[in-house]
C-alpha cells in the first residue's frame, strides 16, 4: 500500500489517533456544518417555502436533504472529483516540503477489474506476458477479476493481440472479460479534446515514451469516463513491449494512485507490483 500523509492520516484514521479524528473530525466539522445549516435555513428557508409553495418547512429540509445526498453520490462516484480533490489535498499539505520517491518490489495477490498492457508480438504456441497477467487478474472467473483489458499494440504485435482475443474466447473468457486493442478502439484525447486515439502505435510513435505516456494517461481517462473504472481499480503491466514503451507507461504511472506491475523472470514467472511510497523529507536549515 502507498504511504499515506501523516496529518491526513491523523484526521482520517482514527486508529492513527483518535483525539485528532475526533477533534476535527467530530466537534469542529460538527460545529463548522450546524453552523452553516443555520444559516443557510435563516437566509433562504423562507424564500424557498414560497417559491416551491411548500408550508411544511420539514417536508422541505427532507427533499433537500435527498437532493444533497444525491448530489454528493454523483460527484464521488460518477465524476473524477474526488480523486482530484485527493490529490489537491496532498499538494497541500506537502507544502514546498521536497518528495523522496522510494520504490520496492512485491509478490501482488490482489486483482483488478481494469487492466493496461504492453502487448509482445509473441507466437501462438508460447503464453504472451499479456496473458500471464490477463489470466491472474482473470482469477479463474471468481469474482473479483478483471472485466475491461486495453492492449497497446504495434504493427508488429497486433497480430497476437488478436491470436490473444480468440486464445480467451476458446477459454470462455470473453466477452465476459472485455479486451480492446488495436485501430478499431477509439477514445478521446483529454489533453486535445475531440481528437480521437486508438491503441495502435505507429512505428514513428513507438520510440517515443511521452506518446507512450500520453496514451497512458487517455486510457486512464477512458476507463473512468466510459466504465466508471477508477484509478485505483486499475494496474499497468510493463512486462511487454519495447523498452521505450515501458518508459513510457512508467512515466505515467509515477503518481501515488496508479499501480505498476512486471512479471517476474526469477520467480516462475510470478507477478511482482513495483510499489512506489511518497515521503516528504524536511528541509535543513543551512
Amino acid at each position: 500500500m502507498k504511504k499515506r500523509n501523516s496529518i491526513v492520516e491523523l484526521i482520517t484514521d482514527p486508529t492513527k489517533s483518535f483525539l485528532s479524528f475526533f477533534v476535527v473530525g467530530t466537534v469542529i466539522f460538527t460545529v463548522i456544518s450546524n453552523g452553516v445549516s443555520d444559516l443557510f435555513w435563516a437566509m433562504s428557508g423562507i424564500w424557498l417555502q414560497r417559491r416551491l409553495g411548500i408550508d411544511n418547512p420539514l417536508v422541505l429540509k427532507a427533499i433537500a436533504i435527498a437532493v444533497l445526498i444525491a448530489l454528493i453520490l454523483f460527484i464521488i462516484y460518477i465524476t473524477p472529483f474526488s480523486l482530484w480533490f485527493k490529490r489537491r489535498l496532498f499538494e497541500l499539505f506537502r507544502g514546498n516540503e521536497p518528495l523522496e520517491i522510494q520504490t520496492n518490489a512485491k509478490p501482488i495477490e490482489e486483482t483488478f477489474p481494469g487492466l493496461i498492457a504492453l502487448m509482445s508480438p509473441t507466437p501462438p504456441d508460447r503464453q504472451s506476458p499479456a496473458e500471464r497477467a490477463i489470466l491472474h487478474h482473470w482469477n479463474q472467473g471468481h469474482k473479483p477479476h478483471l472485466r475491461h483489458c486495453w492492449l497497446i499494440c504495434t504493427e508488429q504485435s497486433e497480430k497476437a493481440a488478436q491470436e490473444l482475443h480468440k486464445k480467451l474466447i476458446d477459454m470462455r473468457i470473453s466477452p465476459e472479460l472485455q479486451l480492446h486493442w488495436g485501430e478499431s478502439y477509439q477514445f478521446e484525447n483529454p489533453k486535445y479534446p475531440g481528437k480521437m486515439l486508438s491503441l495502435h502505435v505507429s512505428e514513428e510513435l513507438m520510440n517515443d515514451p511521452i506518446c507512450i505516456q500520453n496514451l497512458v494517461n487517455a486510457i486512464y481517462a477512458d476507463a473512468l469516463s466510459r466504465y466508471g473504472l477508477d484509478e485505483s481499480e486499475m494496474i499497468a503491466d510493463l512486462t511487454g513491449g519495447t523498452k521505450i514503451m515501458t518508459v513510457g507507461m512508467l512515466l505515467a504511472c509515477t503518481t501515488a494512485t496508479r499501480r505498476l506491475e512486471y512479471i517476474s523472470q526469477l520467480e516462475q514467472q510470478r507477478l511482482m507490483e513495483i510499489d512506489i511510497a511518497y515521503k516528504l523529507v524536511s528541509q535543513k536549515k543551512k
